[in-house]
């Protein structure tokens, strides 16, 4: 207790060299003969403990720790009344005027040790309580500035989806850092070319040399107040990080990785995109010629088919008309229609297996034709 600092008012100068005889070697003891001079004092100096006298004159103890307990900077100090009056109803009107506890005159030593030992460890308790609501308030702030940072990401990550572009994605990135009051820059490389941008413009010459001179620096690499992110084809560089507060500095190493992953994932997308539309443009494109080419193969088989059916039919006449002066037996002239209808069947053969790898090629054409319209 030798720490604990109690202020004693009463009008009795008996009772207060009393008291400070009692408590003036066990705690910091200062006397009041009035109610006025322990406010007065109350604007220099603030006790852990009042002992105020009920009964004085002017103002009473039950008034002065109605004051007491209705000024923010005292409320919560404990008041101990001391009373010659052990009645119901002085009780009373301590414990309505804010008392925390009562004494009886004339007091024992013991007892009034006993009383400040039990106020020392209530006081004890409630600075644990505020330290540890302090804390609490501490790490819930901490948690919802953490909450509105993250959520930063999480917005940018639903942005990022409708970016149809590189350029469209930058500025994405750039927006978000500025939520956090900070200055970025961000490249990004899509296959042989790559897009800067920056709260100073696209591409400028300056940026651009830094950024091709960080991206090899590793996955995250801080120099001064400038922290770079580098996420396969997407680097980003915060240029005034808060050296002076080490845990937002943290929170902004974790939320710029993200960002950058972020980025980094839909700007893969964005390629794949881009892959997929070129290829749809190339299919369209060869649709037309490849119905045309069709179209050309049909013709020239029906041509062809004309010209070989003629053929065949003049090859038949001719045939006949030599067995008229071949002289040939009945059987060997049956033997030699016999070949060249042979023949002839596997010329229609052929004709018949090119016709089916036309239709092939058309049912191909149209598969294609189909899945663009999907």
């Amino acid at each position: 207790m030798d720490n604990l600092r109690v202020f004693v008012v009463d009008d009795d100068p008996i009772i207060l060299d009393i008291l400070s005889g009692t408590l003036g070697g066990v705690c910091q003891l200062e006397s009041f003969a009035s109610a006025e001079s322990c406010l007065n004092r109350l604007a220099d100096a603030k006790p852990d403990l009042f002992l105020l006298d009920v009964s004085m004159p002017v103002m009473d103890g039950y008034e002065l720790c109605r004051r007491l307990k209705d000024d923010w900077d005292t409320q919560d100090i404990p008041v101990l009344f001391v009373s010659a009056n052990d009645d119901s109803d002085t009780r009373l009107l301590c414990y309505e005027a804010g008392g925390d506890d009562f004494i009886q005159k004339p007091f024992e030593h013991a007892e009034l040790l006993s009383k400040l030992k039990v106020a020392t460890r209530i006081l004890d308790d409630k600075k644990a309580l505020r330290e540890q609501a302090g804390y609490a308030q501490r790490t819930a702030m901490a948690a919802m500035v953490s909450m509105g940072e993250l959520g930063v990401v999480l917005q940018f990550l639903s942005k990022s989806f409708a970016c149809a572009n590189v350029d469209e994605l930058a500025s994405a990135v750039i927006d978000a850092m500025q939520q956090y009051d900070l200055q970025a820059a961000v490249q990004m490389r899509l296959g042989d070319e790559s897009f800067s941008l920056s709260h100073n413009g696209r591409n400028v010459p300056l940026e651009v040399s830094v950024l091709n001179h960080v991206r090899e620096s590793g996955r995250i690499f801080q120099f001064k107040s400038r922290c770079v992110f580098n996420y396969g084809r997407v680097t980003l560089m915060v240029n005034n990080m808060p050296l002076e507060d080490a845990d937002r500095c943290g929170r902004i190493r974790d939320n710029g990785a993200l960002l950058a992953e972020g980025a980094d994932a839909r700007l893969k997308a964005i390629e794949a995109e881009m892959l997929a539309s070129r290829r749809r443009a190339g299919i369209e494109a060869a649709l037309p010629r490849l119905y045309s080419t069709l179209d050309d193969v049909q013709g020239n088989y029906r041509r062809n088919c004309f010209e070989l059916t003629q053929v065949m039919i003049d090859f038949q006449e001719t045939l006949t008309k030599a067995f008229i002066h071949l002289g040939l037996m009945e059987r060997q002239e049956e033997q030699l229609s016999n070949m060249a209808n042979e023949f002839m069947l596997r010329m229609v053969g052929t004709q018949d297996a090119s016709l089916e790898i036309v239709h092939r090629l058309e049912s191909l054409a149209n598969d294609l034709k189909t899945y663009l319209k999907t």
